[in-house]
């Protein structure tokens, strides 16, 4: 599939870029979560504040965050409350998205997101601006 994306805008020119939307969700967390830290100190660091890395047992609180920027504007970013539905996520296009459309010459654009199962969903349920 992204081959042939990549095929299919290969020849764009810049001013051909400058009608892309592009959106994207991202995940902010207050402390690691990836698992295991290593910490090399030695053993007289080893209550050293400088040499510990801080961790809570029910896991870090995490913040997600949506945003579309393009070349004509950066639409305001969204805080999600952990997942969403389809409907929701087309609640937002219609009403962050749809207006940036507007603002393209003649609203020719082409909205850029991956293939999160969220976007498919509400492609399938043509909430899609």
């Amino acid at each position: 599939m992204l081959n042939r994306w990549c095929e299919d805008h290969k020849t764009w020119t810049s001013d051909d870029w400058k009608y892309a939307i592009w959106s994207d969700e991202s995940p902010f967390a207050s402390l690691p979560t990836s698992g295991r830290v290593y910490v090399w100190r030695t053993h007289k660091e080893t209550c050293n504040p400088e040499c510990l890395v801080p961790t809570v047992k029910h896991g870090s609180r995490c913040l997600l965050i949506w945003a579309a920027i393009s070349f004509y504007s950066a639409d305001p970013m969204v805080l999600l409350n952990g997942r969403i539905t389809a409907s929701e996520y087309g609640d937002i296009l219609g009403n962050l998205v749809h207006p940036v459309v507007q603002m393209f010459p003649e609203n020719y654009s082409s909205f850029q997101y991956d293939i999160s199962p969220i976007h498919i969903a509400s492609q399938k349920c043509s909430v899609l601006v």
